[in-house]
């Protein structure tokens, strides 16, 4: 691993201030009680949990180690419920095909329920597809198998369970709530509770959800839209987000104008990132407002690719933290991370250099410890705890030709088969915001691990920041100190299988690594 010298003393203050309990973000109490109820983990959308996950050693795991269900086609997200009438919990998970719960402590399948679609390939076919990614068989055959294999709907990636422990999800043109056959009753079947459909005017497909701390569903569409729902769907707000009108034509063919979901704070303001701008949206209690005067805001932010970012927005700071702020990673060749105020400007702030707004607080490249790095992009949000962020890269070392030139084809490309070691991206880096000079800072960089395509989820309570990587071709679940940056430990899954295609590892409450398997859920239980 290569730690610059110049980041020394950050990187001991980083490891004395870990010490120290970083604040949390509040939990939203109409989201279940458990450490991942919603997407990224929470409403502030940090990717991280105080429970302790693994701390090694490294080694390639048993087949006894892994718990697998053959549940279809991109099952990318899980959500833990709170404790029933009985103290049991069940992990929800939705993918092309199918609803369904797993029990909490085995991992047993508990109930599935069809979700309305077209059909993806069936489990002889996945079986077959593993099979031919894992051979040496040629790029263009490998190739022609992702092709066939598709890209999800981004509208069946975010969702979220209630205080209740009844599952939200949106599908095209709808919205869902799901929930026990017998209501309190983990075991039981799953059922539709009810649903809300998306009317004419409100275009565009469902990119995000999350929930304000008074119980209100918001949704956002690619179009701009926003969307806040009463639990029961009797009461519907909506507004569009500014610039939609204006931007939405001009927009790049196959770039949606919003493309990730959105973090909420305890105050009601949604954090929204469009093509060109970072919105604060601010619900009131009784409608959505983009006004100045219920402290809304609209910013712009670096994006020289035109393609806005790859990133849903993060909240930093909070509870006796002196500075709120909202992070993303912008639209640069070289991404930045960008960090806004959250609430107001502090009045002697002064717009930084290159700075195309005085809002942002921070404004550093991603460039992996190299300063001639020309590019660097990532799809994943910002991690963060306390006041330090991680990025990752997931610019492929090479992209066949053909496949550069269209951006949806290299998320696929990425998606399937950047694990390949002749394609593997390579960078980890934290950056760390200093409160006392108010400076975003480079805290440290290991450009020996790769995070090929997934969401990386951080642990205070083990102090290391958990990875979906490669290593030879095989996928493995990394382990990094979270306040030096380095490797402390890797676990060898294996083939195409264990793919993680965009989505991350999960720990649940008692330390165990959930897995999204392309093909299925996935988790890891190691022995030692």
């Amino acid at each position: 691993m290569k730690l610059s010298t110049a980041f020394a003393a950050t990187l001991l203050t980083a490891s004395s201030a870990f010490s120290a309990p970083p604040a949390q973000p509040p939990h939203n109490p109409y989201l279940a009680d458990s450490n991942y109820s919603i997407g990224h983990a929470n409403s502030a959308q940090t990717d991280s949990t105080v429970d302790a996950g693994p701390v090694g050693p490294t080694r390639q795991l048993g087949d006894d180690e892994m718990r697998y269900q053959d549940l279809g086609m991109f099952n990318l997200a899980y959500l833990i419920s709170g404790p029933d009438k009985n103290g049991k919990r069940v992990v929800w998970t939705s993918g092309s095909q199918f609803l369904a719960k797993l029990d909490y402590d085995t991992f047993d399948l508990v109930a599935t329920l069809r979700l309305p679609g077209n059909d993806h390939a069936d489990a002889l076919t996945h079986e077959q597809f593993i099979k031919a990614l894992d051979s040496k068989s040629s790029f263009d055959q490998k190739w022609a198998i992702a092709r066939k294999s598709g890209y999800p709907s981004l509208s069946s990636v975010y969702t979220l369970l209630d205080k209740d422990n009844e599952y939200v999800a949106a599908g095209k043109g709808f919205v869902r709530i799901y929930g026990d056959a017998t209501p309190g009753d983990h075991l039981s079947g799953i059922v539709v509770k009810a649903q809300w459909n998306q009317p004419a005017n409100v275009t565009g497909e469902s990119i995000g959800m999350n929930m304000t701390f008074d119980g209100h569903i918001v949704l956002a569409t690619a179009d701009g839209y926003v969307v806040v729902l009463s639990r029961d769907f009797s009461d519907v707000q909506i507004i569009r987000l500014p610039g939609a009108e204006e931007e939405i034509p001009k927009q790049p063919k196959g770039v949606a104008w919003i493309r990730n979901s959105f973090a909420v704070d305890e105050k009601g303001g949604i954090y929204i990132a469009s093509q060109q701008h970072l919105h604060k949206v601010v619900w009131t209690g009784s409608r959505l407002s983009t006004s100045e005067q219920d402290g809304a805001w609209n910013e712009p932010f670096r994006n020289s690719l035109g393609r806005g970012t790859g990133s849903t927005p993060t909240l930093v700071g909070f509870g006796s933290d002196p500075d709120k702020l909202v992070v993303i990673t912008d639209g640069d060749k070289l991404m930045n991370v960008t960090a806004y105020w959250r609430d107001e400007i502090p009045a002697d702030w002064k717009q930084l250099p290159d700075a195309p707004s005085r809002r942002i607080a921070g404004l550093r490249p991603a460039n992996f410890g190299n300063p001639k790095l020309a590019a660097a992009q990532s799809e994943q949000s910002v991690v963060s705890t306390g006041y330090g962020m991680l990025v990752v890269n997931n610019e492929p070392r090479n992209v066949p030709a053909p496949i550069q030139a269209d951006r949806l084809s290299k998320n696929m490309f990425i998606g399937y088969l950047a694990y390949l070691k002749e394609y593997l991206p390579h960078g980890v880096q934290k950056f760390e915001w200093d409160p006392k000079t108010r400076t975003l800072n480079p805290a440290w960089v290991n450009n020996d691990v790769s995070d090929i395509n997934g969401v990386p989820f951080v642990s205070t309570g083990s102090g290391l920041v958990y990875m979906s990587g490669a290593r030879n071709d095989q996928w493995t679940l990394e382990g990094i100190d979270w306040a030096t940056g380095q490797s402390k430990f890797h676990y060898v899954l294996g083939g195409a299988r264990f793919n993680s295609f965009y989505s991350q590892p999960v720990i649940d409450g008692n330390g165990r690594v959930m897995l999204s398997g392309l093909y299925g859920p996935l988790r890891i239980q190691p022995k030692q």
